[in-house]
């Protein structure tokens, strides 16, 4: 299990209430990023310590990454796997970091190969869909084919009796007969269905029945450190959950002192989380933890590039540093090198411990920094060592 800390200090995730995006920036936080990093300043093309860097043929070899990713989270839940959105969403996102960077309607039309008249109308229907649109309850997002053709059989097979394909056919009649059948045997193939019999006399059972997680304690607790503050309704639509079971998850994490409360204009009392933390061992947690250790990789790397600081130094603050070491198993170095994710776990176990421990009032006067550490490790077996090979990506060059 990832482990995850978050302290009480200042981020940017505590700048206001955000709508969560696929690059994890509401349009106002993107704004204040951007205020915060690049100031009055515009990132040249070109750096005063040497030509253009090719950051276009980055982003065409980071492309397939970010789709394997993707690819590999959505199909831990088959049933909700869907990529119809991604496109328009990542579109709109980037359009609107553009635009909070402050670049013009008319280069982003260029850059996207549109008139700017196309470009106003496509930018409004995707701002329609996706920011504008009334949330449902229970949350926006429409159910896939997959998950409503297994609902289906589910709910029809409830008793003794498999469901036949004639009956499923029926009740997706407006669906093509090769897509449903795609689906079945998709549904098949991962284990959640199981078919016997043979041509029109097919009939379904569900093998898996899924089990959804409810909202816990940790999960207000996420939502309420990165979106806070929030009103229990908001609270309540963000986890998909009823009013009464976000007011006692609010309840409980007030009572622990954990809250901040903040009465608006309205009158309504909004709340924000001061911290929280998924320790070693934790049975819950895991989609936090990958969610921050991305955003922060993400952040880290768009806050180099945009400072133009792009030379590894030894002093660095900010960077990341990348290695790959091939060695022979059982050798002492191995033994050092493999446990290097533990030992820093642990260490910063203490540091979060020691952190909590400081006294506000015994540092009056003193500037504070956030200061986020991302750190991870991977193990593959191989067949004969290749080429050791590090690479950095911190640097100290400023504009």
């Amino acid at each position: 299990m990832p482990t995850l800390t978050r302290v009480n200090a200042p981020d940017y995730a505590q700048l206001g209430p955000s709508t969560p995006r696929i690059f994890g920036r509401s349009k106002r936080e993107a704004r204040a990023l951007s205020s915060q990093l690049m100031g009055t300043k515009r990132l040249s093309s070109v750096s005063e310590t040497g030509p253009a860097l090719n950051f276009a043929g980055l982003v065409e070899r980071v492309i397939p990454l970010v789709a394997e990713l993707l690819t590999t989270l959505a199909s831990t839940d088959p049933l909700r796997m869907s990529f119809a959105d991604i496109a328009s969403k990542t579109l709109l996102d980037i359009v609107e970091t553009l635009r909070a960077d402050g670049v013009s309607q008319e280069a982003i039309a260029a850059a996207l190969d549109l008139t700017i008249t196309g470009f106003r109308a496509k930018h409004r229907r995707l701002l329609e869909l996706y920011r504008e649109a009334p949330t449902r309850p229970g949350g926006t997002r429409t159910p896939t084919l997959l998950e409503r053709v297994y609902g289906y059989v589910d709910e029809q097979a409830r008793g003794s009796e498999p469901v036949t394909h004639a009956r499923i056919a029926a009740r997706f009649r407006g669906i093509k007969a090769d897509t449903l059948g795609g689906v079945l045997r998709f549904l098949i193939q991962y284990g959640l269905l199981s078919v016997s019999g043979r041509g029109s006399a097919r009939s379904y059972r569900v093998v898996l029945r899924r089990r959804v997680k409810g909202d816990t304690l940790l999960d207000a607790a996420v939502v309420l450190y990165r979106e806070g503050p929030l009103s229990v309704v908001d609270l309540a639509r963000h986890l998909s959950s009823t009013e009464a079971a976000a007011a006692q998850r609010v309840a409980t994490l007030d009572a622990a002192g954990r809250l901040d409360r903040i009465v608006g204009a309205d009158d309504v009392i909004r709340y924000r989380c001061r911290d929280y933390h998924i320790p070693l061992g934790a049975p819950d947690g895991f989609e936090p933890a990958l969610w921050d250790h991305l955003r922060l990789v993400v952040r880290a790397i768009t806050k180099k590039v945009r400072l133009a600081r792009l030379r590894a130094m030894p002093d660095d603050r900010i960077g990341g540093t990348t290695f790959s070491f091939s060695l022979p198993v059982g050798h002492p170095l191995h033994t050092e090198v493999v446990e290097f994710l533990s030992r820093t776990r642990l260490e910063m176990e203490s540091w979060r411990e020691r952190t909590l421990a400081i006294d506000p009032t015994t540092v009056v006067g003193a500037q504070w920094q956030s200061v986020s550490i991302y750190t991870g490790q991977m193990v593959d077996d191989l067949a004969e060592p290749p080429r050791t090979f590090a690479a950095d990506d911190s640097a100290t060059s400023e504009r």
